[in-house]
This record gives C-alpha cells, structure tokens and sequence, in this order.
C-alpha cells in the first residue's frame, strides 16, 4: 500500500496542472492511473487526446466547457459532481469559463500512466 499527498501543482504537457497522482512511477502501479488536476481561472487545455486508455472524470469544485470530435465539433459544460466517460483517442479541449474560480477533477484511467497526446492540428480549433 502507498499513500501519494498533495504536493505543488506542476505544468503537464497538455496545459493543465497536476496535482497528486497514483501511477506506476508514484506507486508501482500496474493497471490504473488516478490523478487531481486543475484549470487556472479563464484558462484552457491544448487540444489532447489519451491513447490507449479510457478515462473517468469527476468533478470536485468549478465548471468547465468541455469541447471534443474530430473538429472539436461537440460541447458540453460539466459542474461539481458530474461524471464524465473518455473513450481513448477521443480529443478534446478543457476551458475554465470562470475568471477567478479554478476548476479541479478527479481523472481515472485503465492505464499506469499520464497518456496524453496533444494534437497540433486542432490548436487552431480550440481557440475559436
């Protein structure tokens, strides 16, 4: 058994920021990642996707727009306590509608690691 504390939030690739996590390089992990993560008021992620994992998200405190498909053609606005299922290679694009409240979740993935792939070719989509 591990116990991984809250420590400093640190930059992930896709623009967020982590905090805690339970992984193979946390806790020698296997099957399972479980990470807390946060968007900084008025911020947004780089669109990404997760390779070759699915994922569940809940959220804990703020809101975010939450855009995804091909052209990040979908849109949906999640609350505290909405869960949320990602299947793999769907990319999508977190933005934190609110000026000076962070929102911060709670993601669980069938895979030991971070898997994250940013996807240049929709940056110019995310920002519209």
């Amino acid at each position: 058994m591990r116990v991984v504390k809250p420590g400093p939030g640190r930059e992930v690739p896709r623009g967020v920021v982590g905090g805690a996590e339970i992984s193979q390089a946390t806790a020698g992990a296997l099957n399972i990642y479980m990470g807390v993560f946060r968007v900084p008021p008025g911020a947004q992620s780089r669109p990404h996707y997760h390779d070759r994992c699915e994922s569940a998200v809940y959220m804990l405190s703020g809101g975010l727009r939450v855009r995804w498909g091909d052209h990040l053609e979908h849109e949906v606005t999640l609350e505290p306590r909405d869960l949320v299922y990602v299947p793999p290679r769907e990319t999508h694009v977190l933005e934190n509608l609110s000026d000076d409240e962070p929102a911060e979740y709670v993601v669980a993935r069938d895979s030991p690691h971070e898997d994250a792939v940013v996807v240049p070719w929709a940056q110019e989509q995310a920002t519209v």
